[in-house]
């Protein structure tokens, strides 16, 4: 066998068992399963996240809101009977007194039905009818008498708290409040995608990093590897295996590192997803097809103003706290209450004759009166009508601020996905001339032109320049998601319809 066969064999073999010892030392690849997209997450999200739970439950406690202040003029029915029996000692009868006198005794009964009417003027209407039945042992024409009785009593505010846009205020209030939270579901909605798209987007990024690690420790292992066997036929010295032997332990210790922000990363999506055992693996994940990068202000600033939550959030907050500020002010008005009623009655000898005699009978009655009442100076209503006025000012100040702080957003979020594009364009550049400069760095080693400390700045550059360009995609998905969430464009990007 001559020596060069000989030589090359030894290498082989070399090789070959450094091979196996680094396949039993070499960390745990990261977990595949099946293919997971981001559109699965977000629906699941949506499905099962916490938080879209909670307002969902909001909503529907604002929706029974209107109805509560819709009921207050719903119709009210009532019932009633009553009996009272009355025996007086201290008076005795005109008719028996001759016969030594007994006390005077009564025993009476009847049943009433009413219907009361709250309306929109501020007023209300009840309309009454009775039946009674009045025995006593005193002298009287109809022993018992049947009493009918119908009437109708109206009572309305003239001045603090009339009128309907005074008392429909309440009913609007609740309906504004209904708004504001199906514009906190919106936003939880957007908060939620939003959260989905980074968590995903970081899972696939740490994802590749843990790969662009696991090809640094790869290059590094073969370059000890060669750099053993080069010392054993005399080409290197042992500082040049010690300097390998250093690149493979770095490049161990940050593949650990990323393995850990590997499993980080999974856990947070599984959170947003609204997962609670924490123990299916997060499938495959892969970059969604990038969406039209081409952005500007003026386009985004009037989808973040109509589409957003924030501002109309504020928006209908402030004609609530005018609706409050109308009524603070009608209170500051006197109390002027006008009544009125009227009514037929009857006296029969039967409860049919007293309820067929009722219309139109000969009795008859009515009433009208005004009452007027006015608190001294009225100082607590007026102070409540300023803290009202107080609160439109103020919720109009929240108003401008949010709209600047929503300008500033929005040029940041355009100004992000701008320089986002750009970055991927000069990231993947540099990627392209790092993997030349080590490919080149590693011919002139090979050549007995360069050290291996330089193929290992040569293959650290690389790594760096990969993961550069791995943030940089990832980034500039990421601003794109911000944007979206600003407009509130994301939710057709995946097809989410809230009134559904």
């Amino acid at each position: 066998m001559s020596r060069i066969t000989a030589v090359t064999l030894s290498i082989a073999l070399s090789f070959a068992a450094v091979a196996a010892t680094r396949a039993e030392e070499a960390p745990p690849a990261a977990p595949e399963g099946p293919a997971l997209t981001l559109e699965q997450c977000v629906a699941q999200a949506l499905a099962k996240n916490f938080a879209v739970k909670i307002q969902t439950y909001s909503l529907d406690s604002a929706k029974a809101a209107v109805i509560i202040a819709q009921s207050t003029y719903d119709p009210v029915l009532g019932v009633s009977w009553q009996k009272e029996v009355n025996l007086n000692p201290a008076v005795t009868s005109v008719v028996t007194a001759g016969a030594g006198g007994r006390p005077l005794s009564t025993d009476n009964q009847g049943a009433t039905a009413s219907v009361t009417q709250s309306v929109i003027t501020g007023g209300t209407v009840t309309a009454t009818y009775a039946l009674g039945r009045d025995l006593t042992n005193a002298s009287s024409p109809l022993n018992p008498a049947y009493l009918g009785n119908s009437s109708i009593t109206v009572s309305q505010p003239l001045l603090q708290g009339a009128g309907t846009d005074y008392n429909r205020a309440v009913i609007d209030r609740a309906r504004l409040g209904q708004k504001i939270a199906g514009l906190n579901f919106k936003s939880s909605v957007l908060t939620t995608i939003l959260n989905v798209e980074t968590a995903y987007f970081n899972v696939l990024y740490t994802r590749q990093q843990y790969r662009v690690a696991e090809d640094t420790l790869k290059l590094a292992q073969e370059l000890l590897d060669e750099n053993t066997i080069k010392r054993k036929t005399g080409v290197l010295t042992d500082l040049d295996v010690v300097q390998a032997q250093a690149g493979v332990a770095t490049a161990k210790s940050q593949l650990i590192g990323f393995k850990q922000a590997m499993d980080n990363a999974a856990d947070v999506l599984l959170q947003a997803l609204g997962e609670r055992e924490f123990k299916l693996p997060v499938g495959a994940v892969a970059f969604p097809p990038l969406p039209d990068t081409s952005v500007a202000f003026d386009l985004s600033y009037k989808l973040a103003r109509d589409n957003g939550p924030t501002l109309a959030t504020i928006e209908t907050t402030i004609e609530q706290y005018k609706l409050d500020a109308l009524r603070a002010k009608r209170n500051n008005l006197p109390q002027l209450n006008a009544t009125g009623s009227m009514g037929y009655g009857s006296a029969e000898n039967s409860f049919n004759n007293a309820n067929s005699g009722l219309w139109p009978g000969t009795g008859h009655s009515w009433s009208a009166g005004l009452t007027f009442s006015v608190p001294w100076g009225m100082r607590s209503n007026k102070a409540l009508y300023r803290q009202a006025m107080d609160n439109v000012n103020s919720e109009q100040v929240a108003l401008d601020q949010a709209d600047q702080a929503l300008v500033v957003s929005v040029r940041n979020a355009v100004r992000s996905v701008q320089s986002s594009v750009e970055s991927v364009a000069a990231a993947s550049s540099a990627a392209v001339l790092s993997q030349k400069q080590y490919d080149l760095q590693k011919a002139k080693f090979e050549a007995g032109l360069a050290t291996s400390y330089d193929v290992l700045q040569a293959q650290n550059q690389l790594e760096s320049a990969r993961v550069a360009e791995l943030q940089a995609q990832v980034g500039l998905r990421v601003s794109l998601a911000s944007l979206r969430f600003l407009e509130g464009s994301s939710l057709d990007s995946y097809r989410v319809n809230l009134q559904g």
